[in-house]
């Protein structure tokens, strides 16, 4: 006689399959870091900031910290266990063994997703070792380069070259070009570089001897300066082989590739062979020759190398396995250098031992535990960047079979609820109705083209007495043949976009794709409108020449006018060429993040004050041209710190010190608690004894829920309802989210998005109980809330006389709720 397995058995089976799939479906909905910690270089003493984001709020995050030449992460002391959707890290950088790699690492329940790490350098900048003075004797009418012998900076040196101890201005890079010398060229030059972070600044100790001169007698073709042999930039950079060659009377040059023709993509220009957005199909051997006009030439052989960020081509698989099995995974991976692989689990960086083998990409476990359960990541990391690849790795724990008398399992009859637009005006708290709001959208906006995968949008607002602008989010769809006789799903950028900013870039699109956009604006009554569509975008590919032909603003003048208010003067040096206006960024120079992005109309325009600055910080600014085709190279970086706030003793004075200071995203909200408490629940899950009073209770939930909902029906009659809920006899905080969800929402006119019911039961029905008709059970899913707490609509259940509405702009990748309105409908 077979036996019979045990209750335990079979609810321990089944809390398995349910904590799996609500895993497998967090990660469909896309749970992934929105904001890595970003690399940055400090001076000793000062306080280093690192953040991460995510689309949905963790339960709690935690920090790691890798020292310089170590493998070993180590937990970070006294930081904070917050929750939410961003995490902040300060690190007091007053040891140099500070220096390393962080990352942080988001939990859910017990399973962890690591973010890619962000090193920390100590800002520095040395002297310079060169030690003798360069001549240089060339006939008039040569190229000449002058180099300036750059000392090791981090971050990178800027660099100033002076003639004759005179400034030379609107020079870039460590060479200075002299076209078609003139004997006025002749004398002393040096050059100086300085550290904008530690503010500390040498002088060459050396200079460059430059004579030109006017004598007619024959010289053969020789290299000036020595080319560099060698080229190592990484895809997508711009990268000039430089080549200088000299000779009377005055020689040409010559490019060529070895095996194939130059790339369409490079010109020949006075410092080499400039090649734009290099791709992996440009590296190879290069010939440079100057050619003199009896034939003589000399000539150069140059190697490109094309470096790649690290990119996770195939992550690991969904994987089940069984306790005390053995775990192969695998993880393919592209870069060069080769990246080197880290596997984690559970944001837990693995280390080989007698269980546990790493072979180049691959994960090898001859036995597995419980503790393997979880998040399963690989990272690849090089000099030029990290990317990770994650997944779930389900463990089956050993089953123990005995016998148990069965037990009856009572079944509750379904009842469907339909879900409605609401209309009418708004209610007040205490449920009269309002007048209806005045809500000015912006106009629709305009799209200017930055690379093959980005866009810039910017739009304005009409002046109007509507009600005030909290924060934008920018929307775009993909246009193309149709999907099951519908049209691509309207996709959301998940930055919030501060009031006062009016553009912003989009990127991860596809080349030679047409897009439209539009911006949803936020108002102060956490309603939202959204402008009309943009007109239709091609995505061109390869624009560079495009972005070649544009001019690069001379960024030429900053001032501090107020400690929030710097004023930045430019010049067009090209107003031939047809451009729009102007893209001006700004962010502070101690932190690696994003750019402030400013739109300033007009190919005439020359100057703009930034406002929502910090006061006491210093900033960098550059300058972008643009059309609607493309955008210009960025002029160069200058550097401006606001002024010191004005301390007055009013009590009224200090009420607008923080509202205008610019600050990163921080409408993250922490989790909500009973999403808190459901992790909670699920973290102690295996256990077991814990849900089986939980199954229990299904027999008798319908009449339990019946009751309930007749008494809360009463007493919330004429209350509005937020989000779907009553909470306590009240109405709670309904401010607007737009989350990076992806729901099936098209368009405007396709607003109503029924939720997702019964998924849990479904599963519970079909494999546990396949033979009853538990069909009244109705499981109602929060698409903004955690996918774990399948616990709570493990059976939140509620009659067909109870009726919620949630009224929703939805597109497939975000979610605009409104405040939602309850519904009387007869059964």
């Amino acid at each position: 006689m077979q036996p019979v397995p045990s209750l335990c058995g079979v609810v321990a089976a089944l809390l398995h399959v349910l904590v799996s799939y609500a895993h497998e479906q967090r990660q469909e909905v896309g749970m992934s870091f929105t904001r890595h910690p970003q690399p940055l270089d400090a001076p000793l003493d000062d306080d280093v900031n690192f953040e991460c984001n995510l689309n949905l709020p963790a339960e709690r995050f935690v920090w790691r910290h890798r020292r310089l030449n170590s493998d070993k992460w180590l937990p970070v002391p006294h930081t904070p266990s917050n929750s939410g959707k961003t995490s902040r890290h300060v690190v007091k950088f007053d040891d140099e063994s500070k220096a390393g790699d962080y990352r942080c690492i988001a939990f859910y329940g017990s399973s962890g997703l690591a973010s890619d790490p962000a090193r920390l350098t100590l800002a520095t900048l040395q002297k310079f070792t060169d030690k003798s003075d360069v001549l240089i004797h060339v006939a008039a009418g040569n190229t000449v380069p002058i180099t300036c012998p750059l000392p090791y900076s981090a971050p990178e040196a800027i660099v100033q070259f002076y003639k004759d101890n005179n400034l030379i201005p609107n020079v870039n890079g460590k060479t200075m070009v002299i076209e078609n010398a003139k004997v006025s060229d002749s004398g002393n030059y040096h050059c100086t570089a300085s550290n904008y972070i530690t503010s500390q600044q040498f002088t060459s100790n050396h200079k460059t001897v430059l004579n030109v001169h006017t004598n007619q007698n024959f010289q053969a073709p020789y290299f000036i300066k020595q080319p560099q042999t060698e080229y190592s930039v990484l895809r997508g950079m711009n990268v000039t082989l430089e080549c200088f060659g000299a000779g009377y009377p005055v020689p040409h040059v010559t490019w060529s590739k070895l095996g194939s023709s130059l790339p369409a993509n490079s010109i020949k220009t006075a410092m080499g062979l400039t090649i734009m957005d290099v791709q992996p199909l440009d590296r190879g051997e290069y010939d440079c020759m100057w050619i003199s006009k009896s034939d003589m030439y000399i000539q150069s052989l140059i190697i490109l190398k094309v470096m790649e960020a690290p990119k996770v081509t195939k992550s690991p698989k969904t994987s089940t396995f069984s306790e005390g099995g053995e775990l192969e995974l695998s993880c393919s991976v592209t870069g060069e250098p080769d990246p080197k692989v880290e596997w984690l689990i559970n944001g837990e960086s693995l280390t080989p031992n007698d269980n546990l083998e790493i072979k180049g990409s691959n994960l090898v476990i001859s036995e597995v535990e419980k503790k393997h359960a979880g998040i399963v990541q690989c990272t690849a990391t090089n000099d030029y960047g990290s990317d990770s690849g994650y997944n779930l790795l389900r463990v089956n724990p050993k089953q123990h079979i005995g016998t148990t008398e069965s037990r009856p399992v009572y079944g509750v009859s379904n009842s469907r609820h339909k879900h409605t637009r609401g209309g009418g005006r708004r209610r007040s708290k205490d449920g009269k109705r309002k007048g209806t709001a005045v809500l000015v959208p912006p106009i629709p906006p305009n799209v200017t083209r930055l690379s093959d995968v980005s866009v810039m949008v910017h739009w304005s607002v009409p002046n109007d007495t509507g009600l005030p602008i909290q924060f934008f989010k920018v929307q775009y769809r993909e246009l193309g043949p149709r999907i099951s006789g519908k049209p691509s799903k309207w996709m959301t950028a998940n930055s919030e976009i501060p009031e006062h900013v009016r553009s912003f870039d989009v990127t991860d699109l596809q080349p030679d794709h047409t897009y439209k956009f539009r911006i949803a604006a936020v108002y102060s009554n956490n309603d939202n409108k959204l402008s009309p569509n943009s007109v239709r975008f091609h995505l061109n590919k390869d624009g560079g020449f495009e972005r070649n032909k544009m001019p690069i603003p001379l960024l030429t003048n900053t001032e501090a006018l107020s400690p929030h208010e710097v004023l930045l003067i430019w010049q067009n040096p090209d107003k031939s060429t047809k451009i729009d206006g102007f893209y001006v960024y700004h962010r502070p120079s101690t932190f690696a993040g994003d750019y402030v992005k400013t739109t300033v109309e007009g190919k005439n325009s020359f100057n703009i004050t930034i406002s929502h600055l910090q006061p006491d910080t210093t900033y960098e600014f550059k300058v972008q041209s643009f059309s609607v085709d493309a955008a210009s190279e960025f002029s160069k970086i200058l550097r401006q710190k606001t002024k010191k706030p004005v301390v007055e003793h009013h009590e009224n004075d200090n009420r607008n010190d923080h509202g205008s200071n610019l600050t990163l995203d921080s409408r993250a909200r922490p989790a909500d608690d009973r999403n808190a408490s459901m992790y909670a629940i699920i973290g102690g899950v295996l256990g077991g004894s814990a849900l089986i009073g939980g199954l229990t209770a299904v027999a008798v939930v319908y009449k339990r829920t019946k009751h309930k909902q007749s008494r809360e029906s009463s007493q919330s009659e004429g209350k509005p309802i937020t989000n779907g809920r009553v909470m306590n006899g009240g109405v709670t905080d309904s401010k607007i989210n737009i989350t990076s969800n992806p729901l099936a929402g098209l368009d405007t006119s396709e607003d109503i998005i029924q939720p997702k019911v019964g998924i849990y039961y479904s599963i519970l029905r079909r494999l546990v109980f396949p033979s009853f008709s538990i069909d009244r059970v109705c499981c109602y899913f929060n698409s903004t809330r955690s996918l774990h707490s399948f616990l709570e609509p493990l059976f939140f259940c509620f009659s067909s006389e109870h009726r919620t509405q949630r009224t929703t702009v939805a597109d497939g990748n975000g979610l605009v709720s409104k405040r939602a309105k309850q519904q009387q409908q007869q059964p």
